[in-house]
């Protein structure tokens, strides 16, 4: 580690994709945060959509190969991803010897941190709900090659403090203040904004919808889409297009200003089949006042409060009534969007979680 006793303390912060999902945006925040307070942040990640965005930002970036598991059998590609984080390692190692912290972003990441043997202090950012086997034996195999897990949910902290690893939490947050949402006139519209991937549930929404037989309601999709997940797109668009959904589904993908198409809807839905760790859209549901339904598992039941309505996740019957119940009541939607607002200006905003996020850096810095 490199004391630089005339300018800002040094970040490297570590992408184990080039791809950008809900983590990547986390990431791409905490890195203009600990700029803003004035760390000189740099950057190793694979090349791809992460480095085009950290680029534009002004971030300095390295190449390393990606450190995703590929689409192969499994000792193939365990094969496969051994020989890259090696190779990830060297450049860690390199780049570490300059930093007065390392921000490992993602659990595919652990093994080329574990490889490096870095003496500079790291944390690791995770934004993963450890339910899987396979993630819980990486988990005991490497966890410990982070000096601190930061977490972003206790949900996602209690396998993680399970295992004996040192873990802090600190919450996602949206930005504020913003304006509230004004839902359009004319039928109701539900919305989803979410990437098109299986995990998060949308094959659940359309088909809690399509129980809502009697009802005038539109969803919107709002997400882009991996290219692995090709075959799950399609097998939602060619749902909608059924006798009981054509014409009520609309595929918006990836648009620039999220918040103005959802200040439209009548309700937000996060109908995640998997555990959400610490979900960006429920934030910025409730940020602009939107009534929400999510799935009750991972770190949505710890800050959802009275903004709406947990449901199990996979129960179309059970989100349809409840998609019902709060487009049935009024004065329930308004409550609703009354108390997300109220709960984000108290604690979920993007300054929340900078200021803790600096207090972190500072003393993992001073170890």
């Amino acid at each position: 580690m490199v004391d630089d006793a005339e300018g800002g303390r040094r970040l490297l912060a570590v992408s184990h994709t080039g791809l950008v999902s809900g983590a990547e945006a986390v990431l791409l925040r905490v890195m203009e945060m600990a700029r803003d307070g004035g760390w000189e942040v740099t950057s190793l990640a694979p090349r791809g959509p992460f480095t085009e965005r950290a680029v534009a930002a002004g971030f300095p970036v390295t190449e390393i190969p990606d450190l995703k598991l590929p689409s192969l059998p499994k000792a193939l590609g365990a094969c496969v991803v051994a020989g890259r984080s090696g190779r990830a390692a060297r450049r860690l190692r390199a780049a570490a010897q300059s930093a007065d912290v390392v921000l490992l972003n993602g659990v595919f990441g652990l093994p080329a941190l574990r490889l490096a043997r870095i003496s500079t202090p790291s944390a690791w950012l995770v934004h993963d709900v450890i339910h899987r086997r396979s993630w819980t034996l990486l988990l005991r195999a490497v966890g410990r090659a982070a000096d601190l897990a930061v977490a972003v949910s206790e949900a996602v902290a209690a396998p993680l403090r399970a295992e004996g690893l040192a873990t802090t939490v600190i919450r996602n947050g949206t930005p504020w203040p913003v304006g509230p949402a004004t839902p359009a006139a004319g039928d109701p519209v539900i919305g989803c904004a979410a990437l098109l991937t299986p995990w998060k549930g949308q094959r659940v929404l359309l088909e809690a919808v399509a129980e809502l037989v009697d009802r005038p309601v539109t969803v919107e999709l709002v997400g882009g889409r991996f290219p692995n997940d090709a075959d799950y797109v399609r097998s939602l668009e060619e749902r909608s297009q059924q006798p009981d959904l054509r014409g009520r589904v609309r595929f918006l993908g990836h648009i620039a200003d999220p918040l103005a198409r959802m200040r439209t809807w009548t309700v937000g839905v996060l109908p995640s089949v998997d555990p959400e760790a610490g979900p960006l859209a429920l934030l910025e549901y409730m940020s602009i006042g939107l009534p929400v339904v999510a799935t009750d598992h991972g770190g949505t039941p710890e800050v959802i409060g009275e903004a709406g309505i947990l449901v199990p996740p996979g129960d179309p019957v059970a989100l349809a009534e409840a998609i019902a119940g709060l487009l049935d009541d009024v004065d329930r939607r308004g409550a609703c969007g009354v108390a997300g607002r109220t709960q984000v200006e108290r604690g979920l905003t993007l300054d929340h979680q900078r200021a803790a996020l600096l207090v972190m850096l500072d003393e993992l810095s001073r170890r």
